[in-house]
């Protein structure tokens, strides 16, 4: 590794750089050398609003993403990841807005699920600890109106979180319980109805298959039954006659 002298070192040259998206372990290693929360969230807003523009300037259907687009791009990944080495949730307020609006009704431009994977897991990162459940439902207004997406995702990590390390005997911690109050009252009593009437008709359209299933068993079985009974009558008849024949 080069001998860097901090953060911003770096930054240059990974932007330099024509393989801007190999030796993915070097760029990781190089920036946590430096992180601090200043440090990164400065980055962050800086290389997000290059991409931003980058973005915004082109022409969906005939360009691609200019190569200075696509070096802030990297940039940018390489610092929201390096977040989750500060073991420090408290920096999630300050990045919700990188979650983008999404749907048919938004005209705004997309990351692609690269991206959007790897923020969504360093937010909701159970690494942090429990507490990062409270910094999230104090920050889940700080989103876009079109970034439900990304609170839903929110919402259901910190369940499975809570219940996922239960024991038989014994009486779990349940931080979900404690941060739920934390949110806005509306917003996160709209989530969670969202949530449960997926749940609900997941369960329904799993109702009609386990049924359809059952019906197809029962027409077959039946089919069996009567193909049985059918070849046994049409034997008995052959036998009968063979007999009185002989006779």
């Amino acid at each position: 590794m080069k001998n860097y002298t901090c953060l911003q070192d770096v930054l240059d040259d990974l932007y330099e750089t024509q393989e801007i998206d190999a030796g993915e372990k070097y760029w990781k290693e190089a920036i946590k050398k430096f992180a601090t929360k200043e440090g990164l969230l400065k980055a962050l807003s800086h290389y997000f609003e290059l991409w931003d523009r980058e973005e915004r300037d082109r022409d969906y259907l005939r360009e691609l993403l200019s190569l200075e687009g696509q070096k802030a791009s990297w940039c940018f990944y390489y610092l929201f990841e390096a977040l989750s080495s500060l073991k420090d949730p408290s920096f999630i307020p300050q990045v919700m807005r990188y979650f983008l609006p999404s749907g048919k009704e938004v005209d705004h431009w997309g990351m692609e699920d690269i991206w959007t994977e790897m923020m969504l897991q360093t937010v909701a990162d159970s690494d942090l600890g429990p507490t990062y459940m409270h910094w999230i439902m104090r920050s889940l207004h700080l989103l876009h109106p079109g970034a439900r997406w990304a609170a839903s995702y929110f919402i259901f990590n910190m369940i499975y979180h809570t219940f996922d390390d239960m024991t038989s005997g014994q009486f779990p911690d349940l931080p979900v319980v404690d941060a739920l109050p934390l949110g806005k009252r509306d917003l996160v009593l709209s989530l969670l109805d969202e949530k449960i009437e997926r749940y609900k008709q997941s369960l329904e359209e799993k109702k009609k298959k386990i049924l359809n299933n059952v019906l197809i068993c029962i027409t077959l079985f039946t089919y069996m039954l009567f193909a049985f009974f059918t070849s046994s009558f049409v034997f008995s008849s052959r036998h009968i006659n063979t007999t009185l024949v002989n006779i």
